[in-house]
């Protein structure tokens, strides 16, 4: 689903560089959008939903297991995620980044993020709809995670079904896909581009490297 990579965190990468060592022989496409391009059209088509987007932010909602889930898009433990052994070493951490957190049954986490904002002023003066609206409201799914209750305004109301319709129906209008070679490189700047992976058959090895600043 597409995405900016790490959007639901305070802290996410700048740009993000790809190589392909192996092309799957079926698929496999990174799909490619937009976001200040999006954003553009989001203001003509649904002015009420950008404006709430851009003043009141967004606050995301995982719920992560003790250990890595492999059968899970959204499988990786609270260990891993933080960097963290203990339940206090990962609460030092939640605190350090502004989260609200719960422990749950069977050493489960369910941590929320401060507010974080849905648009990006880039340096170019325009503006990025920078977020993970979309992965979150259709891929963020498993046994311990409700898309619907993954995401909302920064001020705890829920996100209109129109508005996130209509925003993920303009993402597809504007997406293209990178078709894969082996030796490619790609660099995305992941202030301006969101990305995805498209499903593929055969064998598929995309190394990937993030950078801030």
């Amino acid at each position: 689903f597409l995405h900016h990579e790490m959007a639901q965190t305070p802290r996410p990468p700048s740009a993000l560089f790809f190589f392909c060592e192996f092309a799957a022989t079926e698929g496999g496409a990174t799909p490619l959008c937009r976001s200040d391009i999006l954003w553009e059209h989001l203001c003509e088509r649904d002015s009420l939903f950008a404006t709430d987007c851009e003043n009141k932010g967004l606050r995301y909602t995982n719920v992560m297991a003790g250990v890595a889930d492999p059968g899970s898009s959204m499988g990786r433990s609270w260990r891993s995620t933080f960097a963290a052994e203990t339940r206090e070493e990962a609460e030092r951490r939640l605190e350090e980044l502004g989260y609200a957190w719960e422990w749950l049954d069977g050493d489960a986490l369910r941590a929320t993020t401060p507010v974080l904002p849905a648009v990006k002023v880039l340096p170019d003066g325009r503006r990025s709809f920078f977020n993970q609206l979309i992965a979150a409201t259709q891929g963020w799914k498993d046994t311990r995670n409700d898309p619907s209750r993954a995401i909302t305004f920064g001020d705890g109301t829920p996100l209109p079904d129109n508005g996130v319709a209509t925003a993920s129906a303009i993402a597809e209008e504007l997406t293209f896909d990178l078709m894969w070679k082996p030796g490619d490189v790609c660099l995305v700047n992941n202030d301006r581009v969101m990305h995805g992976r498209k499903p593929f058959a055969g064998k598929r090895r995309i190394l990937a490297a993030l950078a801030a600043g």
